[in-house]
């Protein structure tokens, strides 16, 4: 029977769910702010609210209206002047002079024509000017002055819109409100979306680097379940190909033995400068299949893990090196605990120090930690190698020595090995030359502790 678990839906069903919430939740915004806030009004100024602010008295009913753009009178020595785009009309200059009881001639009245007519009122307009009730009502800019009986002016102007007018502030603000009340949905379907894709990755990284690491967990959104059970089925079958094709060769370098036991056998017959070549022959075929089964034997081998001291591993090591006289130095933290197989491990670090000898003559290990990771190196200071085959000599019996000679070195899967070890156990091998000579191989695996 089908059980819903969170994050099992589909991506796209997931996706869909968090664009349909972010829909309902704007419409609720808009929803609220319709029905819960004033509509906005447009800011506009009667011709009494002009002659009210010249002779600076308060219009009637004060409190009536809060104005955006009050009107507020100002001295100056000189008339007002209008812009460009201003216009007087001689009868509203009039009124208003009527209005304040003085000369018209102590008047002026400029303003800007409304190109929206009679709105928001239902009259007739003069001039492009709406009127309400005969009074003129001036929505855009106005400028009004009288004269005082100094001489001066006294000055109103319609002061410049606000950037933001307080309606609008009032909308950025819901919708701010809407925005960070939509913010924690979006992140529980951000998480719920990127978490199981992240631990698919972590997963699929760790197949990559170790191939006995555990199979990628099929759980999550549909589509990765369905990418995890194809890139499981695709490590079975690719485990199965190289164990076939492992078990192959294994089986032609066994069964190679025979035949060059019987042509030993027989070229004891022969004469001497012949047979000692032959034999010399016989002896690298069986270095060769030597090498050959015991790197099958690995790669068919189960990596026995367990928690160990990578230091204390590299110690024993050494020591056993120095018993036999060889030039070895050993220097490192301790301890550097991590999971892996004490006796394949003493075989790739082995193989370095037999290849550091055999080239510089003498080896020095250093093993530290860096981060999660523990690194050991081993370097010598022998000729190194060209940058083309620094990569290349991990290879398969590929040697820096061209030759087969047996006393330059072995058959080259000795490097091979070693990698193949160190990418069992989750890490890595590479090789640098050194700065004045020498080779470096870095080996790097994660620490458990």
């Amino acid at each position: 029977m089908f059980r819903w678990r969170p994050g099992a839906l589909p991506i796209f069903w997931q996706t869909l769910l968090l664009l349909f919430a972010s829909l309902i939740v704007s419409q609720a915004v808009a929803l609220t702010l319709l029905l819960s806030l004033d509509p906005p009004r447009p800011d506009f100024n009667r011709l009494s609210d002009v002659a009210d602010a010249l002779v600076q008295r308060m219009p009637d009913g004060g409190g009536e209206r809060q104005r955006e753009r009050r009107l507020e009178a100002v001295l100056q020595p000189t008339e007002p002047l209008p812009s460009d785009e201003m216009v007087s009309e001689p009868r509203f200059t009039r009124r208003l002079a009527r209005r304040m009881e003085v000369d018209p001639a102590r008047v002026r009245l400029y303003f800007e024509p409304d190109q929206r007519g009679g709105f928001p009122f239902r009259s007739h307009r003069h001039r492009m000017v709406p009127l309400r009730r005969g009074e003129p009502i001036f929505f855009n800019r106005v400028v009004a002055g009288l004269r005082t009986i100094d001489g001066g002016w006294r000055v109103v102007q319609t002061p410049p819109k606000p950037l933001i007018a307080p309606w609008q502030r009032g909308l950025i603000l819901w919708f701010a409100v809407g925005a960070v009340a939509l913010l924690p949905f979006a992140w529980l379907f951000a998480r719920a979306i990127s978490r199981p894709i992240r631990s698919f990755a972590r997963a699929a990284d760790r197949l990559g680097a170790d191939p006995q690491a555990p199979s990628v967990p099929e759980e999550g959104p549909a589509e990765l379940r369905m990418t995890a059970h194809a890139l499981n089925r695709m490590q079975e079958r690719l485990a199965q190909y190289v164990s076939e094709r492992t078990a192959m060769i294994g089986a032609i370098a066994h069964d190679l033995r025979t035949p060059l036991a019987r042509i030993a056998f027989r070229i004891e017959a022969a004469p001497e400068p012949v047979r000692e070549k032959v034999q010399a022959d016989i002896e690298q075929m069986r270095a060769m299949i030597a090498a050959t089964i015991g790197f099958v034997r690995h790669s068919a081998r189960p990596t026995d893990r367990r928690p160990l001291d990578l230091a204390a591993l590299l110690r024993s090591i050494v020591e056993q090196d120095r018993d036999m006289g060889r030039d070895v130095s050993f220097s490192g933290e301790g301890p550097l605990m991590i999971a892996g197989d004490p006796l394949t491990l003493g075989r790739l670090f082995q193989n370095l120090i037999d290849n550091g000898v055999t080239y510089g003559g003498a080896v020095v290990i250093h093993a530290f930690q860096e981060g999660s990771r523990a690194i050991v190196t081993v370097a010598d200071r022998g000729p190194g190698l060209l940058e083309e085959l620094l990569d290349r000599v991990f290879q398969p019996f590929e040697r820096a020595d061209p030759s087969r000679n047996r006393e330059t070195g072995g058959i080259g899967l000795g490097l091979t090995i070693a990698r193949a070890i160190a990418e069992d156990h989750g890490g890595t091998l590479t090789l640098a030359n050194r700065p004045g000579g020498g080779l470096e191989a870095r080996c790097s695996f994660p620490r458990t502790g």
